[in-house]
């Protein structure tokens, strides 16, 4: 489940560092985005590990989880390349959360939403699932 959240955030972090050109990304940009993909979600992939797996489910809560994380693993992993100390790590974060966002609405998305162990989830969420 944090697998593609890993890969939501390094493409957003990649695609800033490069400011958009793509044909200038280097193996380095891309060591760079990875661990900040991993560190990004390392917290989100704890939450998985607790009774509060339920906040996963929804999407705004994980988008919202996923761009606060995102900022800080971004601030901690590189310097912006933007004006201003944390710009890059505030854009990183503000791109992760739309892109989980839109991610979450597609048939991929919805496909590994479903994926969240039903073992921490409230007896009603379940009933509601799976009659829909």
């Amino acid at each position: 489940m944090c697998g593609h959240k890993a890969i939501e955030i390094a493409a957003v972090c990649v695609l800033l560092m490069v400011q958009g050109d793509l044909a200038g990304v280097t193996l380095t940009h891309l060591a760079i985005a990875g661990k900040t993909g991993v560190l990004g979600v390392s917290p989100i992939l704890g939450v998985t590990f607790t009774r509060y797996t339920r906040l996963l489910t929804n999407r705004w809560i994980s988008a919202a989880l996923l761009g606060l994380c995102t900022f800080a693993a971004d601030a901690v992993v590189h310097q912006s390349h933007y004006p201003g100390a944390f710009t890059e790590a505030a854009l990183t974060a503000l791109a992760a959360f739309v892109f989980s966002l839109v991610i979450s609405y597609t048939p991929l998305g919805k496909r590994i939403d479903r994926l969240i162990p039903h073992d921490h989830l409230p007896m009603g969420h379940l009933r509601a699932t799976h009659l829909s």
